[in-house]
C-alpha cells in the first residue's frame, strides 16, 4: 500500500510539479517576486460560486447573455479567460477546488459521498487562522444534513436553510442575515453559492405552463411548472387512503416532472405508492397514493416539486434567462459589500464548479463529458484596493488555469501559509503544469480522465481502454479526435493517464462505500443520475 500511494504521489509531482508535455509558457521575468509579501492586515476573503454557469456566458464573445453585473465585476477585476474545473459534477468540484486536489485523491468522485475525514479543506485552514468562516448554500448535493457530505468542516456558519434547491432571491436574503451575523473583530472567509442556473431551467415569466394538483378528484393547486415550482400544499386528509394527482393544464398536452414529492403529518412521514408515473419520468398524469393507516384525519403537509420539460429549441433561452436572473443577485451581493465596506478591501473571486451543455454532441446537462462546455469556467480575481500584486495576477491572466489553483491563491493573497498537500500554485505564480479533469461512474456513464494544456486534450475513457485527443487550437469544439495521428505530440500522457487511473483505483475502492448513503430520489430530483428516454 505505502508504495503505491508513494507512485501515486510522484505521479501527481510530475504533473503538478514539471509539467507534462509542455504547451504553457512560463510568465516573462520582471513580474515582482515569486513569493509576495505578507499583506500588513488580515485580507477579507470572498468567493462567490455560481453553480453550472458555463465560461461563455461571463467572456460572451458573442453578446449572447445579460450580465451587466459580472461585466463590471470583470472590469474591476481580472478576467482570467482559460479557467478549468477538476469534475463536471457539483460535490466532487467544490472539494477539489477547497482541497486543491484532484477528485482521484481526495477520493470524492460523485455527488453522494463523504469527505474523508483527513482531508485538509480551505475553510478549516481559514478558521484555524482566526477567520470567521461563513457559507450559504443553495443546492442539497452541498447540503450536509441530507447529502452527508462533510463538505461544511471548517465553517462557523454553514446555511442550508432550504429544501433542495434555493433561488437566487432567497439565497440572497439568507446571505444578507449571514453577513449580518458576522464576527466584525475577525476577518472573513465568505463563500456565496447560488445554484441558478443549474436545471431545471425556469422561465423568468416567457411561458406560462401549468400542472393541477387533485386530491380525491377536487383540484386543491395550480402550479406553475415553468417557473419556481416547489410547493408547500396544507391538506387535511382522512384515515387511510387518499389519492394525489397531478396533471397538465395545458392544451395541446405538455409534459412535466414530478422531481420530489413528500407528506408529513405530525406523527411522520406518509406512506406514498405511485400509481401512474414516477419521479423524475416526463408524463402527462402523474397519480399517487397517500395511505395514514389509522391515524386519525389531521392537516398534513404534502410538498411537491415540479418542472415542465423545456422544448429543445428554448432551451437557450432559458438558460440565458437563468444567468440574467443571477447576475442581478450577485450585484446585489456585491453592492452589499460596498455597504458594509467589505467590498474594497477584500479580495473576491467568481467562478464556477463546472459548466454546462446545451446541445453540443446532442446532449444538455453536465456530468457525462470532459469536453470544454463541461469544464470551462468563468474565473474573475479581484484583489484588495491598492495591493500591488495586481500586475503579477494580470500578467498570468491569459495563463491556462486549474481550480486547485484557486485556494493557494487566496492563502497566498490573505498571508496565510499554504494548505497542507495542496497541489495547484498561486496565480501569482508561473505555472507550466497540465490541468486534470475527471468524471466517474456511477452518476456518469463512463469513468473518464482527461490531461489538458494550452494545445492539446488527452482523455482516456477507463473502462474501455482507449484515448481521444484534441487539436484545441485547430478544433476548439473538440469534433476530430486526432489520436491516431497527434498522440505523439504529447507522447508520455497515455502512460500518465493509464497510471494515474490504476492507482486513483485504490482511492476510489474506498470512496465507493459512501455510495447509498443518500436516497437515490435526492440526486434524481437534482437532475443526477438520467431521467427517463425520449
Amino acid at each position: 500500500m505505502q508504495r503505491s500511494s508513494t507512485r501515486f504521489l510522484a505521479l501527481l509531482a510530475s504533473l503538478f510539479l514539471a509539467g507534462c508535455g509542455g504547451g504553457e509558457t512560463p510568465a516573462p521575468a520582471g513580474g515582482g517576486p515569486s513569493t509576495p509579501a505578507a499583506p500588513t492586515a488580515p485580507v477579507n476573503v470572498i468567493l462567490i460560486l455560481v453553480d453550472t454557469l458555463r465560461a461563455d456566458a461571463v467572456l460572451d464573445p458573442e453578446g449572447q447573455y445579460d450580465t451587466p453585473n459580472l461585466d463590471r465585476f470583470a472590469q474591476e477585476g481580472i478576467v482570467f479567460p482559460r479557467a478549468f474545473a477538476s469534475a463536471p459534477m457539483t460535490l466532487p468540484s467544490h472539494v477539489s477546488l477547497f482541497s486543491s486536489r484532484p477528485p482521484l485523491e481526495t477520493k470524492v468522485l460523485n455527488n453522494n459521498q463523504t469527505v474523508p475525514t483527513g482531508l485538509p479543506l480551505v475553510a478549516e485552514w481559514f478558521r484555524q487562522h482566526d477567520y470567521d468562516t461563513r457559507a450559504v448554500l443553495s443546492l442539497a448535493t452541498m447540503n450536509p444534513p441530507v447529502a452527508k457530505t462533510g463538505v461544511s468542516r471548517g465553517f462557523a456558519s454553514y446555511d442550508v436553510n432550504y429544501w433542495m434547491m434555493s433561488r437566487a432571491e432567497d439565497t440572497a436574503q439568507r446571505l444578507w442575515r449571514s453577513l449580518d451575523a458576522r464576527d466584525g473583530d475577525a476577518p472573513l472567509f465568505l463563500f456565496a453559492h447560488f445554484s441558478d442556473p443549474h436545471e431545471p431551467y425556469n422561465s423568468h415569466g416567457s411561458e406560462q405552463r401549468r400542472v393541477g394538483v387533485m386530491l380525491n378528484g377536487v383540484e386543491v393547486q395550480q402550479i406553475l411548472a415553468s417557473d419556481w415550482s416547489q410547493t408547500t400544499l396544507q391538506l387535511e386528509l382522512p384515515s387511510g387512503r387518499s389519492t394525489v394527482e397531478l396533471k397538465t393544464l395545458e392544451k395541446p398536452a405538455r409534459r412535466f416532472r414530478v422531481r420530489m414529492v413528500d407528506c408529513k403529518d405530525d406523527e411522520g412521514p406518509v406512506a406514498l405508492t405511485w400509481e401512474q408515473g414516477k419521479e423524475m419520468e416526463r408524463v402527462t398524469n402523474a397519480r399517487l397514493v397517500l395511505d395514514r393507516g389509522e391515524r386519525d384525519a389531521a392537516i398534513c403537509t404534502l410538498r411537491v416539486w415540479v418542472n415542465d420539460v423545456p422544448d429543445r429549441e428554448r432551451l437557450d433561452d432559458r438558460y440565458r434567462g437563468e444567468v440574467a436572473y443571477v447576475d442581478r443577485y450577485v450585484g446585489e451581493l456585491i453592492q452589499k459589500l460596498k455597504d458594509l465596506g467589505l467590498y474594497e478591501d477584500s479580495l473576491v473571486v467568481f467562478t464556477s464548479d463546472h459548466g454546462e451543455a446545451l446541445g453540443e454532441r446532442n446532449f444538455v446537462g453536465h456530468v457525462e463529458y470532459l469536453t470544454d462546455e463541461m469544464i470551462h469556467v468563468p474565473l474573475i480575481v479581484k484583489p484588495p484596493r491598492g495591493d500591488a500584486r495586481r500586475a503579477q495576477l494580470e500578467q498570468r491572466a491569459t495563463s491556462l488555469v486549474s481550480h486547485l489553483d484557486l485556494v493557494p491563491t487566496l492563502l497566498s493573497m490573505a498571508g496565510l501559509p499554504p494548505l497542507p498537500g495542496q497541489r495547484g500554485k498561486s496565480l501569482l505564480e508561473a505555472n507550466a503544469a497540465v490541468h486534470i479533469a475527471e468524471t466517474h461512474k456511477p452518476e456518469a456513464k463512463k469513468n473518464q480522465i482527461a490531461l489538458r494544456d494550452g494545445e492539446f486534450k488527452m482523455i482516456y475513457f477507463a473502462d474501455e481502454e482507449r484515448f481521444e485527443m484534441y487539436d484545441l487550437a485547430l478544433d476548439p469544439g473538440e469534433k476530430s479526435d486526432v489520436y491516431a495521428s497527434q498522440s505523439g505530440r504529447r507522447k508520455d500522457w497515455p502512460e500518465k493517464l493509464v497510471a494515474l487511473y490504476q492507482e486513483s483505483q485504490v482511492q476510489a475502492d474506498a470512496s465507493q462505500a459512501g455510495h447509498g448513503e443518500v436516497d437515490p430520489a435526492l440526486l434524481k430530483a437534482l437532475g443526477y443520475g438520467g431521467g427517463d428516454e425520449d
